[in-house]
C-alpha cells in the first residue's frame, strides 16, 4: 500500500513552498550567520 505524494491535496502547495525556500536559501544562510555573529561575538549589524 503505497501512497504517492502527488495524490495528497496540499502536495502542490508544499512543493511550491519548498521551491521558494530553495531559491532563498542564500538569504537564509546570510541572515542566520549575521544573527549568530551578533549574538555570540557582539558584532554590530550594519543597518
Amino acid at each position: 500500500m503505497s501512497t504517492s505524494i502527488s495524490r495528497w491535496p496540499r502536495a502542490g502547495a508544499v512543493r511550491a513552498r519548498w521551491a521558494a525556500l530553495e531559491r532563498d536559501w542564500k538569504s537564509v544562510v546570510v541572515g542566520a550567520t549575521i544573527v549568530t555573529l551578533h549574538s555570540v561575538f557582539g558584532v554590530p549589524i550594519p543597518w
